[in-house]
This record gives C-alpha cells, structure tokens and sequence, in this order.
C-alpha cells in the first residue's frame, strides 16, 4: 500500500464513553475542565475600550476559565491551561507570562487588576499586541514541554488602526500559518470594527459583545476554544497514536465525505481507488479498529459495487473503486494491489489527551 491521507472527523456532540458498536463516528469531547491549550488573551486598554469595557473583559476571561479548566502547571495532569495577559495601545506590554497564573484564584486576581485602568491614548495598534503574544509563544510554548499543546489568541478591541509597518494583519496571518488559532472580540460598534477583526480572525472565531447577552459571548469563547482543542493528528494508519486504524464508513454521507476529500488531495488521481477499513474475518464482514478494540461488524447501509461481494476466502480486503461519478465497494485480495487508504484517528480534544 502505498502512503495515504489521514481523515479526521470533527463532530460536535459529547460522548463520554463512546463505543464504535453503536456504527456512529467518534464525536469530539467538550469537558471545559479539561481543556489542554496556551493561550493568550491580547487587549485594548486604550480609552476607547473605556474602564466599564475593561472591567467587562476581565469579567469574561474570569468566567470563560471559571468553568472547572486548570490553570497552570500540573505534573500529574496533563490537561491544563496556561493563560498570558497581553495589554496594547500604541505599545503593548506583557501583564502575565504563561506561567504567572497558576489557579483560576490567580487568574481572578491578576486580571481584574492588570485591567483595572485604561492608559490615556486613543491610539490602539493590534499589530504591537499581535507581535508581543507572537514573541511569547516562541519563548514560553515553542520547544518547551507543551510544544505540541495548541496555541489561542483572544484578542478584545474596541477600535481598528493601522499606521506604517504596524499591520496586524499580515502578523495574524503569520501566526495562523505558523497554527495559532486567533479568537476576535470586537467590544463596541465602531465603523468597520467587526468587518477588520474578522480577517483577523480564524474562519468561525470573529465574535462581538454586541451580538449577543454576555452569557452568550462566554459560552462561544468556550465553544472556539474546545474547537481549537480538537487538534488534527498528523501521520499514517500506522503511527504510534493506538487510537488509528483505516476509516470507516458507517454512512453514506461519511462514504460520500471521503470521496470528495480524495478527488481534491493531491496524490490521488482518477480512476478513483482507495482502501478502507472493511476486511472479513471469520465469516463476518467487519469495520477495523484501532488496537486493543472490538471489531465492528458491518451494518447497513451497503455500498457495494455491483457483483460484491465476490465469494473468495482470499479477496477478504476492501477498496473504494470510481463507478461513474461516484464510488463504491470491491473486495480484493490482501496485500495484492498498491493503492492509496485512507486513514481515521481519535482527534485529539478533551476526552482525549495526545503527547508530544
């Protein structure tokens, strides 16, 4: 076989104590307590944010982390955040490191007084913020212990400003490559403030405060921020995460899913053929599994090629072969044709902690 792509599936849904036998796909945790990512919250103190708007910002980190997440280092636990303060006007300042707060106590205090005043300017340059979270991260996550940990700006503004080189912009996008998701809160409704952030912003991460009650805002900081937790795990069927085998397709929306991801890889080229996780073992078609778990045994619905399956105790592998313009299932013979296979992980999220 040759190499092949690895697919991914983020659902929104929380499933516990997930099983495959119920033939639905592994939803993504959401357990706000274990949250596992560096993030750093970048903010407006010029006097356009205003006190009230700075006293607001304060409340809602408090309350986007008071939700039971760890705060800080745990030796014994690996699912935990750190949380960096950045403040920015014409310049920016570093107001916490990733280490300073070390319980959601530490984050209650060191917030509401890093945030107690605005500084008397209306200039208000993100780029300066931008930057500062930028240098933070490359010497306070990058090749330290939690390199592989997930790394999230939020940045609050209640005004937009470019000025020479300080374009916020062009660092954003710098930092999204580099793949830092990037959260925008535009406070207030400044001339085109929601419109500038969102370019900011990662795709779905660009909120307001005036969009919705404050209960609402906390609640989509918290949804984006389980979002970016949802990592995507990187390498073949065989890499050394167990929880990785061939996909599955346990409907034909997944099955349809995986064709249309494949026509738009590079790698992949029509006629159209790629393994999937199907293979018969002991009289009974079954869907593989990461190792260590029970085998799944095939359920409606069925998209077999006309003519399989082919009765054959060696040809107990399966492909998706192109028919027309769509595909469906042929058994063949193991290890016997050099095709791409498609590969299905476990992401990594709340209910799922992967190491370096």
């Amino acid at each position: 076989m040759k190499l092949g792509l690895l697919i991914l599936l983020h659902l929104i849904s929380v499933y516990a104590d997930y099983s495959p036998l119920s033939y639905v796909d592994r939803p993504c945790g959401e357990d706000l307590t274990n949250l596992w990512l560096d993030v750093i919250a970048v903010v407006d103190n010029s006097r356009g944010m205003t006190v009230d708007g700075l006293n607001e910002i304060a409340s809602n980190i408090a309350s986007v982390f008071g939700f039971g997440t760890r705060i800080g280092l745990n030796a014994s636990e690996p699912r935990t955040t750190r949380l960096g303060l950045v403040t920015y006007n014409s310049v920016a300042t570093q107001k916490a490191d990733l280490n300073q707060y070390q319980s959601i106590g530490d984050v209650f205090h060191g917030i509401f007084y890093a945030l107690s005043n605005t500084v008397d300017t209306t200039e208000s340059y993100l780029a300066t913020g931008l930057e500062l979270a930028e240098k933070m991260f490359n010497d306070q996550s990058v090749n330290s212990i939690r390199a592989h940990y997930q790394k999230v700006v939020i940045v609050y503004a209640a005004t937009y400003q470019t000025k020479g080189e300080m374009d916020p912009e062009s660092i954003a996008d710098r930092l999204k490559m580099s793949g830092v998701k990037i959260i925008t809160v535009a406070y207030g409704d400044a001339y085109g403030l929601m419109k500038s952030l969102s370019v900011i912003a990662s795709p779905r991460f660009a909120l307001s405060n005036l969009a919705d009650s404050p209960g609402n805002l906390i609640v989509q900081i918290q949804i984006s921020l389980l979002e970016a937790n949802w990592l995507s795990a990187k390498m073949s069927c065989s890499n050394r995460r167990s929880n990785s085998s061939l996909a599955t397709e346990f409907s034909q929306a997944k099955h349809d899913f995986i064709f249309n991801v494949v026509q738009n890889t590079t790698g992949f080229s029509p006629p159209y053929q790629y393994h999937v996780g199907l293979n018969y073992v002991s009289g009974l078609w079954v869907w593989t599994q990461p190792t260590g778990r029970q085998q799944v045994p095939l359920q409606k619905p069925f998209m077999w090629l006309s003519g399989n399956p082919q009765r054959s105790s060696t040809q107990s592998a399966v492909m998706n072969m192109q028919s027309g313009h769509g595909t469906g299932w042929q058994n063949i013979a193991t290890m016997t044709l050099s095709a791409n296979f498609i590969c299905e992980t476990y992401s990594c999220d709340t209910d799922n902690y992967c190491g370096a």
